[in-house]
């Protein structure tokens, strides 16, 4: 059978990207195939994201949000409001379980279990392991072939990992405020070449969940994550009786390079087509704003779907990930002068890349600046 449209890849960018389409009415007489290796049925990651209030985000099937966050160095430890922002938190099998059940109360949406293995866009086809689908229009790709991973990870500029591991944990005593993350404590060891870091999503007063994140060039063995994040759970929050509820575990490619280009028919979306933030490892805004920006050009037959990015924002994640990476300051200097010199919701503010050129200048001015103006040099020149 011959689809309009093939999804391959039922991911955060996949999934939106079908939910939006049926909400836009753009499958009233087309077909859609949506094909994932995975059931979906287990709660394997969890997004988080901070926003404005908006109309989209009440749709959203939300565990939980804050309005209040604490950041922590080695030589502070702050409490602030988010305003005008909460922090948003979603669980993928929340997010699986609200896009699917809307997609299966569609006739024009099929959703299958197989392992995709080429694409060719000459024939307009996908193949996978027990057949070969046919599309109209266009293939919106969302997956990597680990041989793509590993090409893409080894040829990017300025290239590092997001990894992380993380517990959800039940303690017997009230340990947690549930009004308030912890965004960022770095009162951690220090990684080479990176930031490390560990953050706290509060459910109940005796209830979060407690990760261990890394930016590095290199990643760990699981038991060495473990171990950290155990060390950090007993010294740093004074446990040594908890259960563990549920264990997360993942890694993102964070560099300002685009993964893969349109080719043709086949469009690119989610972590290929560039939308997790480079300096940040964030996604989830990114991703809904180019699953809108897809849907605008299928509405209007403008055939352009390459996610819109300012290039001032580009070049400064470019710069950050230089001096982390080259070690030109440390990552727990960096993000310590950041946070000891700015609110909180400007540096939110900056991050969306929402700021003016004059509040980014004040937030340059509170970063290790030679460290800085070598990395802009370089930079510039490469």
């Amino acid at each position: 059978m011959k689809y309009d449209y093939i999804i391959g890849g039922a991911g955060l960018a996949g999934l939106t990207l079908a939910w939006q389409m049926i909400e836009n009415k753009l499958l009233d007489n087309k077909q859609l195939l949506l094909i994932d290796a995975d059931k979906k049925e287990s709660n394997d990651r969890t997004w988080s994201f901070w926003s404005e209030p908006k109309m989209w985000i009440t749709q959203l099937p939300i565990r939980n949000s804050w309005d209040a966050a604490i950041v922590k160095g080695q030589d502070f430890d702050l409490s602030q409001s988010l305003s005008p922002y909460r922090y948003y938190n979603i669980r993928g099998i929340d997010y699986y379980q609200f896009i699917i059940n809307k997609l299966n109360m569609h006739p024009q949406v099929t959703l299958i279990q197989d392992v995709i293995k080429s694409e060719d866009e000459t024939k307009k086809c996908v193949k996978t392991e027990e057949t070969i689908f046919y599309y109209e229009s266009y293939f919106f790709k969302s997956y990597f072939f680990p041989d793509e991973l590993m090409l893409m990870t080894e040829g990017a500029k300025n290239f590092i990992w997001q990894h992380f591991y993380g517990w959800k944990i039940r303690t017997n005593e009230e340990l947690f405020n549930p009004n308030e993350i912890t965004y960022m404590d770095m009162q951690i060891p220090e990684v080479q070449g990176g930031l490390s870091f560990a953050y706290i999503l509060p459910n109940t007063k005796n209830e979060a969940l407690v990760e261990y994140t890394l930016f590095s060039a290199d990643l760990w063995k699981k038991a060495d994550y473990e171990k950290a994040l155990k060390d950090y759970i007993h010294q740093n929050l004074g446990l040594s009786q908890y259960e563990i509820m549920e264990e997360e575990f993942n890694k993102i490619p964070m560099t300002t390079e685009i993964f893969a280009k349109r080719n043709k028919s086949i469009i690119p979306i989610g972590t290929l087509a560039g939308t997790v933030k480079p300096s940040t490892g964030y996604s989830f805004v990114r991703n809904f704003n180019h699953v809108q920006q897809i849907i605008n050009a299928l509405k209007h037959k403008t055939d352009n779907f390459e996610l819109k990015s300012s290039k001032r924002f580009k070049f400064y994640d470019e710069v950050l990930l230089n001096v982390l990476i080259t070690e030109k300051s440390s990552g727990h200097k960096v993000f310590g002068n950041l946070y000891k010199n700015n609110k909180l919701p400007i540096l939110l503010k900056f991050l969306n890349e929402d700021t003016n050129l004059w509040e980014e200048i004040k937030i340059m001015n509170t970063v290790p600046k030679w460290s800085f103006i070598k990395a802009v040099a370089e930079e510039l020149t490469s």
